[in-house]
């Protein structure tokens, strides 16, 4: 029996991450830029332990994001937003309801750039990487002086596709959903929690992952290995999808080489 091989999103939804994807060859230095910038993965080698704490450990992590962007991490400030609200007031008692404040922001105003960040994410290392390159890749794009038509609509998504376009894609998308189970022994209590970060969703990731790896070329079992599962499931689909459909990359692959 013969097997169709379908992408993890939408034919819309492909068709829109394509053209977004062109906009950035075509802004960001084309296929040649992308080749130069190797992927990065939460491991030591990539990402070296600060030795520090708080808001000096995320400074250190962040030159490490910003260098790795070819960003100036001196036109920035770093602040720390207010630290976000604990749900959980007890045993078994949860506040419903809360505010949720971002991960991080960025700013830009009479040339002065900020970023800021929940102190939360410190603890956080693959997170924290995530939020700060989608953050810093904001002032990336905002120095591109066109605009697709539907950027106030898309923009956050597009800033997404961005932090892939320079290697950081597997952070974006690992965070993208997680869920998790805690149990208390002692207390006899037990739950679930589950989280979002980002714009895009898993398949979305997984999809413009394979893109990345197409166009580059790289060696594709570093994801498998740092992927998590369902963002390593959506990869691997929509990897092989593409592998039979060459031609739906042969535009991306000619724009400015």
């Amino acid at each position: 029996m013969f097997w169709s091989t379908k992408p993890t999103l939408s034919d819309d939804d492909v068709e829109w991450q394509l053209g977004a994807w062109a906009w950035l060859l075509e802004n960001l230095g084309g296929i040649d830029r992308l080749k130069s910038l190797p992927s990065k993965y939460p491991r030591q080698a990539d990402f070296p332990r600060s030795g520090l704490s708080r808001h000096a450990h995320v400074q250190f992590v962040f030159s490490q994001v910003c260098g790795l962007l070819g960003v100036d991490a001196q036109k920035f400030e770093l602040r720390a937003q207010e630290a976000a609200i604990d749900a959980q007031v007890g045993h078994l008692a949860i506040v419903q309801n809360i505010p949720r404040d971002p991960a991080g922001t960025y700013s830009s105003r009479d040339n002065r750039q900020v970023v800021t960040y929940e102190p939360g994410i410190a603890r956080d290392l693959e997170r924290l990487i995530a939020v700060l390159a989608h953050e810093l890749c904001h002032d990336i794009l905002h120095s591109i002086p066109t605009r697709p038509d539907d950027w106030a609509e898309n923009e956050e998504f597009v800033t997404d596709l961005a932090t892939a376009f320079f290697g950081f894609g597997l952070f974006g998308g690992n965070q993208s959903f997680q869920f998790s189970q805690d149990r208390d022994v002692a207390n006899g209590t037990q739950g679930w929690s589950a989280r979002r970060l980002g714009y895009l969703t898993q398949g979305e990731w997984g999809f413009a992952l394979a893109v990345r790896a197409m166009l580059t070329g790289e060696d594709i079992e570093p994801i498998k290995q740092y992927a998590a599962d369902a963002l390593g499931s959506h990869f691997i689909k929509n990897h092989r999808y593409l592998l039979k459909h060459r031609d739906r990359l042969e535009l991306l692959a000619k724009i400015a080489r």
